[in-house]
C-alpha cells in the first residue's frame, strides 16, 4: 500500500515513488520473499491524477479504499466509509447476542450493559481515538448507540420514553462523551511520549511549505480535540501541563466529562421543554387512531 498527499507529491515524483517500489521489490527478492501483486494496492489521497506503479512489469491496481489494521482508509478523507463498516459490525454482534444476553431474563440489567459496552461498543467506536468527526457523524453514531439501548431494554416508540432517560435506565452515557474521552485520554498519551516518536511528531509536527486552500477548510485532529476540550471546560492553553501528569489528567477528564454529560443533558431537557410548550401553545386538532391509540395532531385543523 503506498499513500502520496499533496504534500508528499510535492517531495516525491512518479519517479522517485517507482524507485522507492523497486528497491522494496528488490530487497525483498534477496531475503526470498515474494510480494502478492495482486494483493498490492495503490491509494492516493486527494490527488489529481493517481501514481502509476508497477512491479516486475506488473501495473498495480489503484483503489479508492484500503482496510489497514481494522480501519477503512479512503483516498477522499472521508470518515464515512469507516463509519459504515463500524455500524455495520457493532450491529451484527448486537444480533447475534439477542437470545443468548439481550432476552435473557436470567440477566440483569447491569450485566447487559457491561457485555454491550465489552462487546457492541468496543466494536462500534474501534480506532476513534484518532477520528475526525463532524456534527453529523456523531449524531448518526448516537443514534444507532440510542437504538442499541432502546433495543436492550425493550422501550419501544409507544412507551414515549425520551433519549435522556434510556441512557439514565442504562447507565451509560452518549456517544458524544465516549469519543471526547477516547479522544482526550489518546491526546495526553501522545503529549507525554518522548520526542521523536511519530504520532508525537505528527501531532506538533508543521508543513514547511505549502499552505491550505480557499474555502471551507476540512476538520484537523487538532481542531476536533479543541473543539472536546471546549465543550467540557477544559483550558486550550494550559492543557498540555495538565497532561503531562498522567494520573491528574485521567481524573480532571473523568470529573469534566460527568460534568460536560450533565450539561449537555439539561440542554437537552430544556429544549424538549420549549418544544412541547410550543406545541401545546398552538392550535391543533387531535385525533386519536382507532388502531394504536396514537394521537395525531393536525395543525390545518
Amino acid at each position: 500500500m503506498i499513500f502520496a498527499d499533496d504534500a508528499a507529491v510535492v517531495t516525491h515524483t512518479q519517479e522517485e515513488l517507482q524507485s522507492l517500489m523497486s528497491h522494496f521489490s528488490m530487497a525483498c527478492k534477496d531475503f526470498g520473499l515474494n510480494i502478492s501483486l495482486k494483493k498490492t494496492n495503490v491509494l492516493s489521497q486527494d490527488t489529481v491524477t493517481p501514481p502509476a506503479i508497477t512491479v516486475d512489469d506488473y501495473q498495480l491496481d489503484v483503489v479508492h479504499q484500503f482496510t489497514y489494521l481494522g480501519s477503512t482508509i479512503t483516498d477522499n478523507l472521508s470518515l464515512d466509509a469507516e463509519l459504515d463498516k463500524r455500524i455495520g459490525k457493532a450491529a451484527s454482534t448486537l444480533a447475534r447476542l439477542t437470545t443468548r444476553v439481550w432476552t435473557n431474563p436470567r440477566l440483569t440489567t447491569a450485566t447487559k450493559m457491561a457485555v454491550y459496552n465489552a462487546c457492541v461498543i468496543s466494536t462500534l467506536l474501534y480506532g476513534s481515538e484518532t477520528w475526525t468527526t463532524y456534527a453529523r457523524q456523531e449524531r448518526r453514531l448516537n443514534a444507532f448507540h440510542l437504538r442499541g439501548l432502546r433495543r436492550i431494554l425493550g422501550i419501544t416508540w409507544q412507551d414515549k420514553v425520551s433519549n435522556l432517560e434510556v441512557l439514565t435506565r442504562a447507565g451509560l452515557p452518549s456517544v458524544y462523551t465516549m469519543l471526547r474521552q477516547r479522544r482526550l485520554r489518546w491526546l495526553g498519551h501522545v503529549r507525554r511520549m518522548e520526542d521523536g516518536r511519530i504520532p508525537k511528531d505528527i501531532l506538533y509536527g508543521e508543513l514547511a511549505s505549502g499552505k491550505r486552500t480557499t474555502g471551507r477548510l476540512n476538520l484537523r485532529f487538532k481542531d476536533v480535540v479543541k473543539r472536546d476540550m471546549k465543550a467540557i471546560d477544559i483550558n486550550t492553553q494550559s492543557w498540555e501541563d495538565l497532561a503531562a501528569d498522567r494520573p491528574k489528567w485521567r481524573g480532571t477528564l473523568t470529573t469534566q466529562l460527568k460534568s460536560g454529560e450533565t450539561n449537555m443533558m439539561r440542554a437537552s431537557e430544556e429544549k424538549r421543554a420549549r418544544r412541547k410548550l410550543r406545541n401545546n401553545n398552538s392550535q391543533e386538532t387531535t385525533y386519536s387512531c382507532d388502531f394504536c391509540g396514537k394521537e395525531c395532531l393536525f395543525r390545518i385543523g
